[in-house]
């Protein structure tokens, strides 16, 4: 061991050097890991069990499950970019690609959030109401989802208007009726909470042969009072409406003595609206993957486009999945009751 007096002056800047190394290979080693370029990449997902998420109070107990399917969508760093670029199934998108009239990548995000919220709270509501058990609207939530290129008001994505001119917004309807007595020209003071803070904005009234519109698209998010009562656990990272048809199918399943599983693995995609139709959805060919890598046995596939993009696919990797195309609630229900309820 050296003296002190032995240390020279190179060996004073040794343990400096290693501190500068090491945290050059921190910064590289964060910057590779953790930096996000402007890209996202897309993969097939997986099987959610529905079950796992809304929970009714003395639910009837099912043999098999019901399921969403969903695209997995993961950061751009550049891991991931990488392992896109070798894996066949992932997609590499652009954040630029997801941009649509005002909406960028981020506040589409936003948008998809709140249509989650209003569709499988719609779905919930319609499967209540199929098993004729109690449910009503005990209270609105009316959200900004789109902004238009003419509006003239400062609203953004996500607010949720809580009072416009000091007037109470309790529901869409009373928004409406709120606006329509207004004039084009006219202004109005709204009160709004965005992501947990509150802010004032201030709208100018346009439009054309004197119907005033505030310039931006409402989504609206229900709050239900069920018999028996349910507990609704989706996470932010969730999004999109996508999930309606198969959360009203578990959610009946729940109320019902009869199981319409069959000790069978249900999946699949769909919107629903509060008469039951069953609308289109998005990235059918990773949802439809998803379902055969989690051993699915029936695929439901909204009709037209996604079903035919449904069938195309099962035939060309040989998927030994049953593949079912609806356009309401009841043809799937009635599926399940004929198909595989009877086995």
């Amino acid at each position: 061991m050296k003296d002190n007096e032995d240390i020279t002056e190179k060996d004073k800047y040794i343990p400096l050097k290693a501190i500068f190394i090491n945290a050059l290979v921190l910064i590289v080693t964060f910057f590779v890991c953790f930096y996000e370029f402007p890209y996202y990449v897309d993969r097939p997902g997986g099987l959610d069990n529905i079950n796992d998420k809304v929970k009714v109070d003395d639910a009837y107990k099912a043999k098999g499950t019901i399921n969403l399917t969903y695209v997995s969508e993961l950061r751009g760093t550049i891991p991931v970019l990488i392992m896109a670029k070798l894996h066949p199934d992932w997609t590499i998108n652009p954040k630029s690609d997801a941009n649509v009239g005002t909406l960028t990548y981020e506040t589409d995000l936003i948008r998809q959030s709140i249509l989650m919220h209003q569709s499988y709270t719609t779905a919930i509501m319609y499967a209540y109401q199929k098993a004729d058990k109690k449910v009503e609207i005990k209270n609105e939530k009316c959200y900004v989802i789109y902004k238009f290129e003419d509006s003239n008001s400062d609203l953004e994505v996500g607010d949720q208007i809580i009072t416009i001119d000091d007037f109470e917004v309790n529901n869409y309807d009373e928004l409406g009726t709120f606006i329509a007595k207004k004039k084009i020209g006219d202004t109005s003071t709204v009160k709004v909470i965005n992501d947990g803070q509150e802010y004032t904005r201030k709208i100018v009234y346009t439009g054309e042969d004197d119907q005033p519109v505030i310039g931006v698209q409402i989504g609206v998010e229900y709050e239900l009072e069920t018999d028996p009562e349910y507990d609704f656990t989706f996470n932010d990272l969730e999004y999109g409406p996508s999930g309606g048809l198969m959360i009203s199918l578990a959610v009946y399943n729940s109320l019902v003595k009869d199981d319409i599983t069959g000790g069978k693995t249900i999946a699949g995609t769909g919107t629903l609206d509060t008469d039951g139709n069953v609308g289109a959805v998005g990235g059918i060919e990773y949802k439809l993957k998803g379902a055969v890598k989690d051993k699915a046995d029936v695929f439901f596939a909204p009709a037209f486009e996604n079903y035919d993009e449904a069938m195309k696919l099962k035939k060309e990797k040989g998927y030994g999945i049953d593949i079912v195309k609806v356009e309401t609630f009841e043809d799937a229900l009635k599926y399940l009751e004929d198909k595989i309820m009877k086995k």
